[in-house]
Parts: C-alpha cells; structure tokens; sequence
C-alpha cells in the first residue's frame, strides 16, 4: 500500500479551508469551525474577539 500525499488525505478526510479551523467544543470533542477575525465596531475602533475560531453555525 502506498503513502498517500497530502492533497490525496484532505480528499479523504474533507480536509479545511484557509478560512477554516478546528476547536474544542463543550463535549471535549474537536470540530471544524471558521476564524474569528478581528471587526471596527460603530465608532471604528478594532475588536479582537477572545476566541480565534468558532463553530460557523454560531451555536457557541
């Protein structure tokens, strides 16, 4: 059996997007989720969220 590449597992395994990354839900259990990034509020002073990746349904 042969060693697989990498593009070869994440066709497997679904792999992430740049935009994507994994957490640690309430369960204890690993998820995929998407990046939080930083935002200019009303009065445009920048938010950096506490948490760098979230669950993307924003059930969190």
């Amino acid at each position: 059996m042969k060693k697989l590449t990498r593009k070869e597992t994440a066709q497997i395994s679904g792999g992430i997007r740049p935009d994507q990354c994994f957490y640690i839900d309430d369960n204890g259990e690993t998820k995929r989720g998407c990046r939080v990034f930083p935002f200019q509020d009303d009065s445009g002073v920048w938010v950096y969220p506490l948490k760098d990746c979230n669950s993307c349904t924003g059930d969190l």
